[in-house]
């Protein structure tokens, strides 16, 4: 496999490069809102990056695993998924990575927003604050703009909606 090789012959940097390339093509950046009652806005703002591979490239992902030196790698069916969500790992592992190795495709701006949306949630800015929370909401709106967000979109225009007209809308 080539990407052994860049491992094992040509070292961990060109291994970077390999790793871009597959974050381009397999990867994901996304900001998921989930429903949760403990929070003053009612919501949960939850940052995650992710590459999922078909299980047969596990080895990959563990390499991936080694690299990042964070995050897990998860199983479902037939698919294996390498994925960081906490914000410290985000912020000191992740954004660093793609910004030495950066990305030159489609995600590159999935990647943008990514960045200030963590950097804003590491500095608890969306903490109470609706109207962070909402600017949050409307950046991740643009991100995956070809992938499943399309389904979603009119999920979060609600949910904008709902906490922007809602008691809890008083900052």
């Amino acid at each position: 496999m080539y990407w052994w090789y860049l491992v094992a012959e040509k070292g961990m940097s060109d291994f970077n490069y390999y790793i871009t390339g597959l974050v381009d093509g397999e990867g994901s950046f996304s900001i998921s809102v989930e429903k949760d009652p403990t929070h003053r806005i009612g919501y949960r703002l939850k940052p995650s990056f992710s590459i999922g591979l078909h299980k047969e490239n596990l080895s990959i992902l563990e390499q991936v695993h080694k690299v990042f030196g964070c995050g897990a790698i998860q199983f479902n069916k037939n698919i294996a998924q390498f994925k960081v969500e906490d914000i410290k790992s985000l912020k000191e592992r992740v954004l660093p990575f793609f910004e030495k190795y950066p990305l030159r495709a489609k995600k590159k701006d999935d990647f943008e927003i990514f960045k200030k949306v963590v950097l804003m949630m590491e500095r608890k800015e969306h903490i109470g604050n609706v109207s962070v929370f909402l600017k949050i909401l409307k950046m991740r709106s643009r991100m995956n703009a070809v992938g499943r967000n399309r389904r979603i979109t009119d999920r979060v225009d609600k949910i904008i909606a709902e906490v922007a007209q809602s008691g809890r809308a008083q900052d």
